[in-house]
């Protein structure tokens, strides 16, 4: 769920792109796909809907506290260069 969060926290604010367009990649890319989880999260970090607010996630924050030593990313580098 972090992971997804930062994704989607960084396509949104960082890149502008459009909330509804990551949320229709990660329906069409997910096995685990959940209607309201996806669309229900892409809105939270977009800050749409009731209770909006700016949601923002530090991409460099986010990498110190959850994968200091770099492996989820590594794990990930290496599986798309096989």
């Amino acid at each position: 769920m972090r992971a997804r969060q930062n994704v989607a926290s960084f396509l949104v604010n960082d890149l502008q792109v459009d909330w509804r367009l990551g949320a229709l990649w990660f329906e069409h890319c997910l096995i685990d796909y959940d209607v309201a989880s996806n669309w229900g999260n892409w809105r939270y970090i977009a800050g749409v809907g009731r209770g909006a607010r700016h949601r923002y996630f530090d991409v460099q924050q986010q990498v110190n506290h959850y994968d200091p030593r770099g492996r989820y990313v590594a794990h990930w580098i290496t599986s798309l260069e096989r």
